[in-house]
């Protein structure tokens, strides 16, 4: 066990970046998810290089026993999951924004999750928080509470633009993971969690829930549909709904867990395009992508971040409107 002993003594703030191989990393991303553990944090296995949890039920798996880390890191260098709800976490995610997506009207100077919750902050009368935060490979940042007692949910861009929240029945991946070669990494000093501003717990409450259509559709209703919506409408509606079906099909079909939240994003783009073209009704795609996400696997994912997925693919799409070209409407000329 020398190596693991060894390999407890790297600090937290080590990203884990470029290392001699395998084995280094695996001992950098042990030594990650051992300090959370010892921080009184719960953590779980995440897929090497991605976001998607190892372990099914994972918030109830998610544990602190340093002999069950040392087992599951030890195998493979895991990305680091840390389960906020068992972790008494809030976790503000700051993020960048996807090419073309563009803030609200009222906050035209903001530029991304951070400078938008910087003019929350300052539209409250409160001072932007000093607290334990992560820097995201992205270039975002997660911005690491103490839970209060109250209950505090996850919000999905309700709380501000570029703005998600992580609390009980969600996760962050931890310092040290590495997504495309690049790692998350602690900006500053601040180690340990604040407790979460009054003013955000206010403003995090009080946010409108996500808007759900209920129960997520039936894979084989939505297909039915798809299917008459190729049959009806314009030439042009018909060829959008051509495309959208190809999307929810080569998505549902994916079996392999790496690649369906980037190809649920991709799809989402594309629908988008032909929502903000008036081919598609944006309620009626993305019900259909959601089923088609579902079918892939990707419900082992927080719902809320399918949701996050979709509405960023979708937001992006709509500023970029797509128009069948001349070389579909050959193809599709002499379709009734």
């Amino acid at each position: 066990m020398k190596r693991v002993r060894d390999a407890s003594r790297l600090a937290l703030q080590d990203g884990g970046g470029k290392t001699g191989g395998t084995q280094a990393l695996r001992a950098k991303l042990l030594a990650s998810a051992s300090r959370y553990a010892g921080c009184g944090m719960y953590v779980h296995p995440v897929l090497v290089g991605g976001k998607e949890p190892r372990w099914h039920s994972w918030e109830d798996r998610a544990t602190r026993d340093p002999q069950l880390i040392a087992d599951t890191w030890g195998r493979a260098p895991f990305n680091i999951g840390i389960a906020c709800g068992p972790s008494k976490l809030v976790v503000v995610d700051l993020d960048v924004p996807h090419e073309g997506e563009l803030p609200p009207a009222e906050f035209a100077d903001v530029t991304d999750g951070f400078s938008m919750l910087a003019a929350l902050a300052h539209r409250a009368g409160a001072e932007m928080p000093q607290t334990m935060t992560v820097r995201t490979p992205s270039g975002g940042r997660h911005l690491l509470f103490r839970a209060p007692d109250s209950e505090v949910r996850n919000t999905a861009r309700s709380l501000g633009w570029c703005i998600d929240t992580r609390a009980a029945g969600g996760y962050v991946v931890g310092i040290g993971s590495v997504i495309g070669g690049v790692p998350y990494t602690l900006e500053g000093n601040i180690t340990a969690p604040a407790d979460l501003p009054e003013w955000l717990l206010t403003l995090i409450t009080s946010a409108p829930e996500p808007t759900k259509s209920g129960r997520a559709p039936r894979r084989e209703e939505v297909v039915a549909r798809l299917h008459t919506l190729t049959r009806q409408g314009t030439r042009e509606q018909r060829w959008a709904a051509g495309i959208l079906r190809s999307e929810c099909d080569e998505l549902a079909a994916m079996t392999a867990a790496s690649g369906r939240n980037n190809r649920l994003n991709l799809a989402a783009f594309r629908a988008g395009q032909l929502v903000a073209a008036g081919l598609l009704g944006q309620a009626e795609a993305e019900e259909q992508l959601t089923a088609a996400a579902l079918e892939a696997g990707l419900n082992d994912k927080s719902p809320y971040e399918v949701e996050k997925t979709l509405r960023s693919g979708m937001a992006a799409g709509l500023s970029r409107p797509r128009q069948m070209d001349d070389r579909a409407a050959r193809r599709l000329g002499g379709a009734a």
